[in-house]
């Protein structure tokens, strides 16, 4: 069988969330709800389990604040992984963990309230020819921190957990432990939004059911995780940016290119090739040893190419397909 693999970038998600320019007026919206008196959460309570001194209301209000913190920086510079870089090269951890968990609290909001991109059910539907089985010369790489693959495969599973889908998925996430390779799976390389602890060994998400409505008792779920990740010793976020390091031999790069170096036809679909994300891009593409063409699927994807060929330069023989209909996820002939 014809090795496939799938480059997910922010753009395969367009139809749910919000791509670069978009997010600071996607976070000024998600405030102006959460200030709406009806979900005010109780300023006489605690959540007893976290040991916390602060009110379910006072954690919600700083909550609240670290969105506006996260808006007021993302109109001011390039993108959020722009003002991440900048926090990172400062070496100013806490301010870099905080917008972390900012931007994790903001897409899980975002996903409750846009539900999901309906062309990845179709993506499924396409995949899925026998029930509950995936192609095994499929791999999916994807820089998303977005759980669009869990909540759309939910329909299919008839669960909407997303923890639980992400096992069926076959969800590979940084900083996480890493399963088999063989065969059909997902590899998050920016980790996904949701939280760790007891050193990477369990994960968490801030809401695991998203197909309900933005109400107070989702509102209350996610406000007592955001204080968990924020206060609760031996958490941390498993959103990673690509120039966090993972400094073990076996790695999200290393495990994703264990599957995918065999790979005969690519297929980038939203992905901008950041230069960010270079060191990282070249590693994997430049595993391809096998490589006969490559998709580009997107509005501008003659950037995408020019992009890919400054990464990759040894393309002789290797043809590159520019694809402008982005309706559905393309599906190449050698599937």
């Amino acid at each position: 069988m014809t090795k496939v693999t799938y480059l997910f970038g922010a753009g395969a998600s367009k139809n749910a969330l919000p791509i670069v320019d978009e997010i600071p007026d996607r976070i000024k919206g998600l405030i102006y709800r959460l200030e709406n008196d009806e979900f005010k959460l109780d300023d006489s309570t605690y959540y007893e389990n976290l040991k916390i001194s602060k009110t379910k209301r006072a954690l919600q209000l700083e909550m609240i604040e670290s969105l506006k913190w996260m808006m007021k920086a993302s109109a001011n510079h390039a993108s959020v992984d722009t003002f991440a870089k900048k926090l990172y090269i400062k070496e100013s951890y806490t301010e870099l963990n905080r917008l972390k968990i900012a931007l994790s609290v903001f897409f899980v909001f975002e996903q409750i309230i846009n539900k999901t991109d309906l062309r990845y059910d179709t993506f499924f539907a396409s995949l899925l020819s026998v029930p509950n089985e995936f192609p095994k010369n499929v791999r999916i790489l994807s820089w998303n921190y977005d759980s669009q693959f869990e909540l759309s495969f939910a329909e299919y599973s008839d669960n909407y957990s997303i923890s639980h889908n992400q096992k069926r998925l076959r969800v590979n996430i940084k900083n996480g432990n890493y399963g088999s390779n063989i065969g059909f799976g997902i590899d998050k390389i920016n980790g996904t939004a949701g939280f760790y602890s007891d050193s990477g060994h369990s994960h968490y998400f801030y809401a695991d059911d998203l197909s309900g409505v933005l109400d107070l008792t989702i509102i209350d779920k996610v406000t007592r995780n955001y204080g968990a990740a924020s206060y609760v010793n031996k958490v941390s976020p498993s959103l990673s940016f690509s120039w966090e390091k993972e400094y073990y031999e076996r790695n999200i790069v290393t495990s994703a290119i264990e599957n995918i170096k065999d790979t005969v036809a690519l297929v980038v679909i939203g992905y901008s090739f950041p230069f960010f994300n270079r060191e990282v891009d070249r590693e994997i593409i430049g595993s391809m040893t096998n490589l006969k063409r490559v998709y580009f699927q997107a509005p501008d994807a003659e950037v995408l190419k020019e992009r890919f060929e400054a990464i990759r330069s040894d393309l002789e023989g290797v043809e590159l397909v520019v694809k402008h209909d982005v309706g559905q996820f393309l599906l190449p002939n050698e599937l």
